[in-house]
């Protein structure tokens, strides 16, 4: 049951499916929830447990939407605040004075998300705690490039520093080094930060290089971090399928055990840095040893899937965000007993059934997963990105969006799709 009296949350981002992991996870304890957002259609907006709907500016350009939260927290001050995408987190931290006169904001300092948000201090920061990284450069010209290029384990990828303020992209593939200069040219030329956001320091805008590894499983440790009061709770799992193949975003992910070793790294790279909130610490699995390729924080995509492992973040955040630390010690310790019932996977059966359409019609197939119908088999529970029986509003919306796109982009998906990994 909703408790009126509670502070209510103010959430964003309705196309991000940690948003909607948020809403659902919060709504469930009775926390109220008001969603904004520039449009209307975004599926985590319909969630059943939004109890009201605002109409807000898109969050680009980022000083117009911080404007519209400063007028919105004048007329109702109090409502719990935490960033869902690099953007927010950035521009929060930023903006962290003024935001706090009218929200309940939980942010780390400037500098650590900063810090954190740049692979170049990130990676410095990593090294300093025994955490190992994929060779990286991080070149300031074309002259640099051509140097580097001689002792270059190709492929490599090449892909921005940060995504804060980005025309974002994954990356391109440069697989020798003859085709190193001209990839990176073109990336410089297509992919660019807001202008804005360079000003202070021009060159976080060059593209790094960075060791291709593709074709190597992904482990992705996620969880909440508060150092002050000794608290750390983690949740593991391996991306089984990412599209597009050579370097996309994960759509079917599996529960697996949290590795305590490289966990107390983490846990030393949040008190370093001075992190405390909600991560995921992205690593990509080479032989015996774990290479960190990106550290979010702020909520992300795939948050549902602790939520659906007993780690209620976005609740935890709330119980940070109204002071109350007793609760939040209780809700951590018990996250820390959780042990999975058997195997448990995460997945986006929209995308994994648009992807093997696609691979179909080009003449490829792929080993993905082949999911239980109805969510649940003897052996395997699958959690769906969005469907969700008790609250089917977001998960038919987003099915529809999806298919939508790609039907309007066909040849796009095709094209992808006959890349191949």
């Amino acid at each position: 049951m909703m408790d009126r009296g509670r502070p209510a949350v103010l959430l964003t981002s309705a196309y991000y499916y940690g948003t909607l992991a948020a809403a659902r996870c919060l709504g469930e304890r009775g926390v109220p929830i008001v969603f904004a957002d520039s449009v209307s259609l975004g599926p985590a907006r319909w969630s059943r447990y939004v109890t009201r709907r605002e109409l807000s500016p898109p969050d680009r350009p980022i000083e117009r939407f911080i404007d519209w939260l400063l007028a919105f927290g004048k007329r109702e001050p109090g409502h719990v605040l935490y960033a869902t995408r690099d953007d927010n987190a950035w521009a929060f931290a930023q903006h962290e004075g003024v935001l706090k006169e009218h929200f309940r904001l939980v942010t780390p300092p400037f500098a650590t998300v900063a810090r954190l948000l740049d692979k170049r201090s990130l990676y410095s920061a990593c090294v300093d705690v025994g955490i190992r990284i994929p060779w990286t450069q991080f070149p300031r010209d074309p002259g640099e490039l051509d140097e580097l290029a001689k002792n270059t384990p190709f492929p490599v990828i090449i892909k921005p520093r940060t995504q804060v303020l980005f025309t974002l992209r994954k990356g391109v593939i440069a697989s020798s080094a003859e085709t190193l200069r001209c990839s990176y040219e073109e990336f410089v030329r297509s992919d660019r930060h807001d202008a804005a956001f360079l000003e202070n320091d021009p060159e976080v805008g060059h593209p790094m290089v960075q060791e291709y590894c593709g074709a190597q499983p992904m482990y992705c440790m996620s969880g909440y971090c508060d150092p002050k009061r000794g608290l750390f709770v983690a949740r593991a799992a391996r991306k089984l399928v990412q599209w597009p193949r050579q370097a996309g975003v994960g759509i079917c992910f599996e529960d697996v055990p949290v590795n305590e070793e490289l966990a107390n790294r983490v846990r030393r790279l949040c008190e370093r840095t001075g992190f405390f909130g909600v991560f995921e610490a992205e690593f990509v699995m080479k032989a015996d040893a774990h290479l960190l390729v990106d550290f979010n924080p702020r909520f992300f995509g795939q948050m549902g899937f602790d939520s659906a492992r007993d780690l209620p973040s976005p609740y935890l955040i709330y119980l940070a965000a109204i002071e109350d630390f007793g609760r939040l010690e209780q809700e951590v310790q018990s996250a820390r007993k959780w042990r999975a019932p058997g195997r448990m996977l995460f997945a986006d059966r929209t995308a994994l059934m648009v992807s093997s359409i696609a691979e179909r019609l080009v003449g490829r197939s792929a080993s993905d997963p082949v999911l239980p119908k109805n969510g649940q088999s003897n052996s395997t529970r699958v959690i769906d990105f969005s469907a969700d029986e008790r609250d089917w509003l977001p998960g038919f919306l987003d099915r529809t969006i999806q298919v939508e796109r790609a039907l309007r982009h066909g040849l796009a998906v095709l094209r992808t799709a006959a890349r191949g990994t």
